[in-house]
């Protein structure tokens, strides 16, 4: 053939069903759920990684960076029908490379009485983690560490990369994720990018959803929702959750949702580098 022919185009609802094994054919299965929609993303440029990693002074892990090459952030949304009403429910949302931005630990008013800094909360909870030795290691708002915020979650928190021990002039590696709550209290979700995008997909996007990894818990409303779309998902992270808390939980949070059969996500397939691809 003299011409070359076009590939089918694949629409960001079919690139992000395959990504994630079915969520979206498994959203579109259950009663009630409507307009699902996920927002086109083009592939962020190599040189924009490069170049955030060198103006933080951040060395992002392959599995994130991969990520960003793969797709420039993500934002999916599912809506459900109430009184007749459509009413947008889910949300999955990470942020783009370029808003990846850092968490400033003051303002032009911060440091006063009224108006505390982040940092002046920091060094009020101190105290707090000095209690509990086997704890993960909580992030600072000063130079001890450098946060990034990943997904703002609708004002209800914000979910952050964290790389902590830093020091100035060195790049930072050993990056975390974690969850600041509206009490900007740190909550600690995991180690790897590819295991928080696997916590996202198992509760579906659902509101608060990382509210189940602190003491906090979820909300009433919450529960219900869980109860209507992800109610095996939400028996296991009661389970797992233990009687004292979200630091009592023996099993991965990841584990598959019953209620959800199809949603399998294989972190080799989504997140590998271009030179593993054929």
């Amino acid at each position: 053939m003299s011409e070359k022919e076009e590939l089918p185009k694949v629409s960001p609802k079919e690139v992000f069903d395959r990504l994630t094994f079915g969520v979206v054919k498994s959203l579109e299965k259950k009663k009630g759920v409507f307009d699902i929609h996920v927002e086109e993303r083009k592939p962020a440029e190599r040189h924009l990684v490069v170049s955030w990693e060198q103006k933080h002074s951040c060395i992002l892990p392959e599995d994130v960076k991969n990520f960003y090459l793969t797709m420039n952030g993500l934002l999916m949304t599912w809506k459900i029908k109430f009184d007749e009403v459509l009413m947008r429910l889910g949300r999955m949302e990470i942020n783009s490379i370029s808003e990846l931005k850092k968490l400033n630990s003051t303002s032009p008013t911060a440091g006063t009485s009224n108006n505390p800094s982040l940092a002046d909360i920091d060094s009020d909870s101190e105290t707090e983690e000095d209690e509990d030795d086997t704890a993960p290691v909580k992030p600072h708002f000063d130079s001890r560490s450098r946060i990034f915020e990943l997904d703002p979650c609708e004002g209800t928190g914000k979910v952050c990369l964290v790389f902590k021990n830093t020091k100035p002039g060195v790049p930072a590696q050993g990056m975390e994720i974690w969850f600041l709550d509206r009490a900007l209290r740190w909550n600690f979700l995991t180690d790897s990018f590819t295991h928080y995008f696997r916590m996202m997909i198992m509760h579906l996007g659902l509101p608060q959803w990382q509210y189940v990894f602190t003491d906090i818990g979820l909300s009433q409303q919450a529960k219900q929702w869980f109860n209507m779309y992800a109610p095996g998902r939400l028996a296991l992270d009661m389970q797992d959750r233990g009687p004292e808390g979200p630091d009592q939980r023996e099993t991965d949070p990841c584990t598959p949702d019953p209620s959800v059969p199809t949603n399998k996500l294989d972190p080799a397939r989504v997140f590998k580098g271009k030179k593993d691809q054929k």
